[in-house]
């Protein structure tokens, strides 16, 4: 098991940055004191963690991607990253919901958090949350409760801040102490200068599954109903989003999808399985990543079908005689599927009887090459930060766009040597890479146009 731990092709606690850029350099970005800047040109100055050739320094004692990644997925957060929301149920235009947590600096104090050790008065917070909850609805994470009418109404009638919307990882949250760690730096940034909002995915973070739609990699439409809400709202603020793992896949395959007509004002990507091929292969063959992650990915995943089967179970019989993306069916959603899948060791094995049914594919791999983000790439058309580490024991190296990337002067490629999925734990047990993402929407609000 020790070799196991000790990945002999990537240890080490010192990091590199390396940034790819074309030969065509990056887009040239209007500044606010009316002169231009190069996207990276900007970054680089601004976010000195990103240029090019910075050195960052992680964690000793978790000196491998595949520690990083163990640590963040099992370590002890609760004390740390104590960041409150209030909860929005979401309705969608086709009936399902989906949950937008907004983070709520002012209930720190109200709720009376002890910063130093993450106390807070959770009998206040239980008893107040017992006013709003939905009836039959799951309790929520710790600090998170149901926002009433009127908290909600002063929330989304406030659009004096610019935006940010996060898209969490696969069958993740608002809860996750990644997403905890960045919203706590985007919500308290240059004096708390942004509103933070979490969209949580159907079947997620504690959101009761009401129809028989999920999510997949290319489901676009729940993001872009938030974002078109929230533009109507106030056309002129400014809409921002970041992405993690699977929602990384989803928010790029969105910024590809609305090319020069995406509403966000910039964007940014971590540990983005950009070639889902790539990453399953990944899962499935390689020694580490097969014995260490991938059944406990998969068993996740079968258990968000599994407590959600009462409202996306298949009644109707026969299978639909036509299904695909813009026809989706939940014909494959049985118990007898569900039974077969508590075996499963692999997440390709779920594509394959469940995801890739749901859209109109053969199996898993035909849904793959389909809903891989890295064909959507080269149509991003906003300034979108892309880091991804070459240590990443869940979705591997070689699904890294460097030659995409170099292509698409909007996107700004920073490969690190060491980090892991998600994690880049430093020696405080925060992320590395969620202080550079703060960094860099604060540098594109402050000073790009």
């Amino acid at each position: 098991m020790v070799n196991l731990l000790f990945n002999p092709f990537h240890w080490g606690y010192n990091g590199t940055v390396t940034q790819h850029i074309g030969k065509r350099g990056t887009v040239k970005l209007q500044k606010k004191d009316g002169s231009e800047a190069q996207f990276d040109e900007l970054i680089s100055r601004e976010v000195v963690g990103l240029k090019n050739g910075a050195r960052f320094q992680l964690n000793p004692l978790i000196f491998t991607g595949i520690l990083q990644t163990m640590y963040l997925a099992g370590g002890d957060f609760s004390k740390k990253f104590s960041v409150f929301y209030g909860r929005e149920l979401f309705e969608l235009s086709d009936h399902g919901i989906a949950s937008v947590d907004w983070v709520r600096n002012d209930w720190k104090t109200s709720y009376e958090l002890d910063p130093s050790t993450g106390k807070y008065n959770k009998e206040k917070i239980i008893e107040d949350g017992k006013k709003t909850h939905p009836e039959g609805w799951p309790r929520l994470h710790p600090r998170t409760r149901y926002m009433d009418e009127e908290e909600k109404e002063t929330l989304l009638n406030d659009t004096s801040k610019p935006l940010i919307i996060v898209m969490h990882g696969l069958a993740g949250g608002s809860h996750e102490p990644i997403i905890r760690s960045l919203n706590e730096k985007l919500s308290t940034i240059s004096d708390g200068k942004f509103q933070v909002a979490v969209l949580n995915t159907r079947g997620c973070a504690r959101t009761k599954v009401v129809s028989p739609k999920l999510f997949y990699a290319f489901f676009t439409e729940d993001l872009h109903e938030l974002i078109e809400r929230e533009h109507k709202r106030d056309p002129n603020r400014k809409i921002y989003a970041v992405g993690f793992s699977f929602g990384a896949t989803m928010l790029a395959n969105y910024l590809g999808e609305q090319g020069s007509n995406c509403l966000l004002s910039g964007s940014a990507l971590l540990c983005n399985p950009w070639d889902l091929t790539s990453s399953a292969n990944k899962m499935r063959y390689d020694f580490w990543s097969s014995r260490l992650f991938s059944k406990s990915i998969t068993q996740f995943l079968v258990r968000t079908i599994e407590v959600n089967m009462n409202q996306i179970e298949w009644k109707g019989g026969e299978k639909p005689d036509v299904v695909s993306p813009e026809h989706y069916s939940n014909y494959s959603f049985t118990r007898e599927n569900l039974k077969k899948a508590k075996n499963f060791t692999d997440p390709s094995q779920f594509d394959d009887i469940f995801t890739s049914k749901a859209v109109g594919f053969e199996d898993a791999w035909d849904y793959y090459r389909t809903g891989s983000s890295i064909n959507r790439l080269p149509n991003i058309n906003v300034p979108t930060l892309i880091i991804n580490s070459k240590d990443d024991p869940v979705i591997g190296d070689a699904c890294i766009p460097v030659k995409e990337a170099e292509e698409n002067p909007h996107v700004l490629l920073i490969e690190t040597d060491i980090g892991g999925h998600l994690a880049y734990l430093d020696k405080n047990y925060d992320s590395w890479a969620t202080i550079q993402i703060a960094k860099y929407f604060d540098t594109l609000e402050t000073m790009v146009k």
